[in-house]
């Protein structure tokens, strides 16, 4: 029997100038299923997903959706997705429902399709009461929530979503969660990049690790996780909460190698050897992050207030 929901990829391989970014790949990702893309900064994720959305076209290889090919039926491979990328693509100076309104008139749905529509993805993301707020003035939680009721305004068969809860609060988080839970029970096949581990395991039914373009593993959570954990792994609590723009600015220059998590005031560092984390550990000191202690393997260590971060031990103590 055709699995409609399934998104095929065969053997794709996308470029950025020589650089090839992903190489040979291959996956086929069921309807009713969760599945996580994960894999360090620059293994491809990213790359993938945009390929899936139509937004990166492969230079060999095919993907199809519902047994319908990118390249040969773009519109109808369009109307099938819904996409969530990782900065909100929405108007500042518009509201949340004349925006939801101009991207569902792209769908061609009538006037009261849309205005139908808007209600039911505004309820779905707990965003109602803000329906006639600009979204210049949401928060950064609030603009993904937007973000992720945009992509489900003409309910798509495939979900896709590239770190749908970097900006997210806790709560924004669990409701995102939730809503995911909800979509794959109603048969909508979703795919999610990350590089929290934690929040993998939790929700995906298969996992794909990328590593330098290539598939490396593939298999459910506890197949692949338990294998492919980081070397050290360091969790601390911020003094303070950090602006969402320099967290932004802390990911795009981490190491390759390196994942960084950050939930209101913890923080969760995890990489593959001692120097890579110890590079990492100062470029938040770089950026002004200050911490009151880490918990490592060898135990916990406390910061003393306003030293930089300990690099040699110099400004910490252990106990």
């Amino acid at each position: 029997m055709t699995d409609l929901g399934a998104i095929v990829l065969d053997r794709i391989s996308l470029r950025y100038g020589r650089h090839e970014a992903v190489r040979q790949l291959s996956l086929t990702i069921h309807a009713g299923e969760i599945f996580g893309l994960l894999g360090p900064n620059g293994s491809g994720k990213s790359s993938t997903i945009s390929a899936m959305a139509g937004l990166f076209r492969p230079y060999c290889g095919t993907i199809r959706i519902c047994g319908i090919e990118q390249r040969r039926q773009p519109a109808e491979y369009a109307r099938l997705i819904g996409y969530v990328p990782q900065e909100p693509a929405l108007y500042d100076e518009l509201s949340a429902v004349d925006n939801l309104d101009f991207l569902a008139s792209l769908y061609e749905l009538s006037r009261s399709e849309r205005a139908h529509a808007i209600e039911r993805v505004l309820d779905r993301v707990n965003l109602t009461t803000r329906g006639r707020d600009r979204v210049g003035t949401l928060s950064g939680g609030m603009r993904q929530r937007l973000n992720l009721a945009a992509a489900l305004l003409h309910d798509p068969r495939v979900l896709l979503l590239d770190e749908p809860s970097v900006a997210l609060d806790p709560a924004s988080r669990d409701l995102l969660l939730e809503l995911l839970g909800e979509l794959k029970e109603q048969g909508v096949c979703i795919v999610l990049t990350t590089h929290m581990v934690d929040e993998a395991e939790k929700i995906c039914d298969r996992i794909g690790l990328l590593r330098n373009g290539t598939l490396t593993k593939l298999g459910r959570p506890a197949e692949v996780l338990h294998l492919q954990s980081p070397g050290l792994t360091m969790l601390g609590t911020l003094r303070d909460e950090i602006p969402e723009e320099t967290e932004i600015t802390i990911r795009r220059q981490l190491d390759e190698d390196v994942t960084l998590n950050i939930d209101g005031r913890h923080v969760r560092l995890a990489a593959w050897d001692g120097e890579r984390l110890g590079l990492a550990i100062a470029l938040l000191a770089s950026e002004g992050v200050e911490l009151e202690s880490f918990q490592t393997p060898r135990g916990r260590i406390d910061v003393e207030p306003r030293q930089p971060l300990p690099m040699g031990g110099r400004a910490c103590s252990s106990r």
